[in-house]
């Protein structure tokens, strides 16, 4: 059985996209799906005075865990039109520990927002940029207006259709 690895960019002890990586992880059937909660990690900030002595213990297990799967979930905010600072020194990290640290495995890649954008200007930045660090975007997925399109723990509406297909073009990839 495939292994993904899922989880949101966030360390907002609320956050909305964590709460679609849920849902999203909900959605999949025939694979066993982890999604990590990485919301209170306290990860050094990268500097290169570090480099290569101090790797903080959760960058080693997140390395683990990122090579023991398939392929990977990962939904992130945007702050400002861009990667939030947690997620962004988390692949700061990972980049300088592993290279191609995601293995050329498929990606699922996602972002929502409360706003109309879902997150989708940062979504193009992370689809430009993690191809660098070895994943394959299989597909991606932007959920506008959060809190008009999530009830009840559910997308609503039409973007529900849209997230089904991210979710079949991934598992596609992952085949």
């Amino acid at each position: 059985m495939k292994k993904i690895l899922a989880f949101a960019g966030s360390n907002h002890k609320n956050s909305i996209n964590h709460q679609l990586v849920e849902y999203t992880a909900s959605l999949i059937d025939d694979v066993e799906v982890n999604v990590l909660d990485i919301r209170s990690w306290d990860v050094a900030m990268y500097s290169i005075d570090m480099d290569p002595d101090q790797t903080p213990e959760k960058i080693t297990e997140l390395i683990s865990l990122i090579k023991a799967s398939d392929g990977f979930i990962i939904s992130s905010p945007e702050h400002n039109g861009g990667t939030p600072a947690f997620l962004k020194n988390i692949i700061d990290w990972l980049s300088r520990r592993s290279k191609k640290v995601f293995d050329d495995k498929p990606m699922l890649l996602m972002s929502t927002s409360p706003g109309a954008g879902g997150g989708a200007t940062n979504l193009k930045f992370l689809i430009h940029s993690l191809p660098y660090q070895g994943a394959t975007i299989a597909a991606s997925f932007s959920l506008p207006s959060f809190f008009d399109n999530f009830k009840d723990g559910k997308i609503i509406g039409d973007q529900l259709d849209q997230l089904k297909e991210s979710i079949d073009e991934f598992k596609k990839a992952l085949a």
